[in-house]
């Protein structure tokens, strides 16, 4: 039973004698005369009691080697309240006032805040009662935080959000001067309770919005390569991921070069090449010589080859691994970036993925690493507004009974799917014949945007660099 002076300073409290005694909370007779106890039931059973000072002096304690669980614990469980939100208080008084306000699935938590957060540090025992009610707790999808306003109140509310998961947690912002639950009774009655539980916001997670707390993004321009026709399937877009695929020495590199000095002369556009296949000294130097002249190298006069360094050096940089380096992953992305920042580069070629040195950890597979790798690359294009080529061979094709070769599809390039699934744009250049050749948009992302998939006949004049469009041959059809 409770004490006339227990009553007295728990109404005081704005507490219901009627609650208290419904939830089994007596006068203790221990020293001191302002003692209660209050029971904790778990599956039916008193399993511990909170024994603690109502007058001015805080004192608290439990059973010695009692379990250590949530007040009032079966509510979590109780499939009559299930649907309901969970509110946790930081104290059983809290979780009486909002009990007798229309909270019945109400629980506190059984030792108070602490004075420092533990965060993600889950060794010792603070908060072994979470631990051992994951199970009850798996189906709750909202729980509100009704821990105090102070500083070891916002401590439980954040060690609780981490263990609970901040995804269904909520936390409450109370009236003013007042730092709890009991308070908002005791100042505003059941009302004031239940319209700051009202207001219960949920806790921010990292990377979820409205598209109205977005801040608006700044819309890439898709731009015009230059080559005829090629503008219906594919157009380049700073902050996009294109994948180039074809058997060696079909072209695929020959295709990207021009590319990139077609985005030069149209719209200004730098361009790093990491080749580990060529060397820029003798390989880039006559390739961009040649385009830039439109002539081969041995048919330009020195002053032709002069302009022409000039222009290669204006609007080309090339990554360049020494005998000693590691091409790894990361190596190359930092080359990348430099590239960027240092050179102005807009568009970054990496030619052939092949040849790099994939260095992956053991527990990771190869499908896993390559997916890995293809995301560094997409976050590249992203971070520093560039547009990304990766130059990838395929798996050895079959040669067919006409001594030619099945054109490869970019799920044949080697190491992975990922290749399809993860790129914006995806191309397959293939030698049909010794004059023509199968330029194949096989993936565009946004068709309204930089082109839709198809294929185009073309031929690669050796003596300019240059592809010429003999025929648009399905871009209204799909490839």
């Amino acid at each position: 039973m409770l004490t006339p002076q227990h009553i007295q300073l728990l109404e005081a409290r704005g507490i219901d004698v009627e609650t208290a005694a419904k939830y089994g909370v007596v006068s203790s007779n221990r020293p001191g005369g302002d003692w209660i106890s209050i029971p904790y039931v778990q599956g039916g059973r008193v399993v511990n009691h909170k024994h603690r000072t109502l007058g001015q002096r805080k004192e608290f304690s439990q059973d010695a080697g009692a379990v250590k669980c949530f007040w009032n614990f079966d509510v979590i469980t109780d499939a009559t309240l299930a649907g309901e939100a969970l509110l946790i208080a930081e104290g059983e008084l809290d979780a009486l006032a909002a009990i007798q306000s229309g909270f019945p699935r109400t629980v506190s938590v059984p030792d108070g805040a602490p004075s420092e957060a533990q965060g993600e540090d889950d060794r010792g025992a603070k908060y072994s009662y979470v631990r051992d009610a994951e199970v009850s707790l798996r189906d709750v999808r909202e729980i509100i935080l009704c821990t105090d306003a102070d500083g070891p109140g916002i401590n439980l509310m954040n060690d609780l959000a981490v263990r609970l998961g901040r995804a269904r947690c909520k936390w409450v912002r109370y009236p003013r001067d007042c730092k709890d639950l009991n308070d908002a009774l005791v100042k505003f009655g059941a009302r004031g309770v239940a319209e700051t539980i009202a207001r219960a916001q949920w806790m921010r997670v990292d990377g979820v919005y409205r598209l109205g707390e977005l801040p608006p993004l700044s819309h890439a321009a898709a731009h015009d390569i230059g080559i005829v026709n090629l503008h219906h399937h594919y157009k380049i877009r700073l902050g996009d991921f294109c994948v180039v695929t074809g058997i060696p020495g079909h072209g695929k590199t020959s295709f990207v070069n021009e590319v990139c000095c077609r985005m030069v002369l149209e719209h200004r556009f730098p361009s790093v090449f990491a080749s580990f296949e060529q060397r820029p000294q003798l390989d880039h130097r006559r390739n961009l010589r040649t385009f830039f002249g439109g002539k081969l190298v041995k048919h330009m006069d020195p002053e032709e080859i002069r302009s022409a360094d000039a222009w290669i050096d204006k609007w080309f940089s090339f990554i360049v691994p020494s005998e000693d380096d590691d091409v790894t992953l990361a190596w190359t992305l930092e080359r990348c970036a430099a590239a960027i920042l240092q050179y102005g580069a807009r568009i970054v070629v990496i030619d052939p993925w092949n040849e790099m040195d994939h260095i992956r950890p053991g527990d990771m597979s190869l499908t896993e690493y390559t997916g890995f790798a293809i995301k560094q690359f997409r976050k590249l294009a992203s971070k520093y507004h560039v547009h990304v080529i990766v130059c990838a061979h395929p798996v050895k094709q079959r040669k067919l009974d006409d001594g030619s070769f099945q054109i490869p599809t970019l799920y044949d390039i080697s190491d992975s799917a990922h290749w399809y699934n993860k790129a914006d744009i995806g191309i397959v250049v293939h030698r049909k014949s010794k004059t023509d050749t199968i330029i194949r948009v096989a993936k565009s992302r946004y068709h309204d945007e930089i082109g839709e998939p198809g294929d185009l006949l073309a031929s690669f004049n050796r003596e300019t660099g240059r592809y010429t469009v003999i025929e648009e041959d399905a871009w209204r059809q799909s490839a």
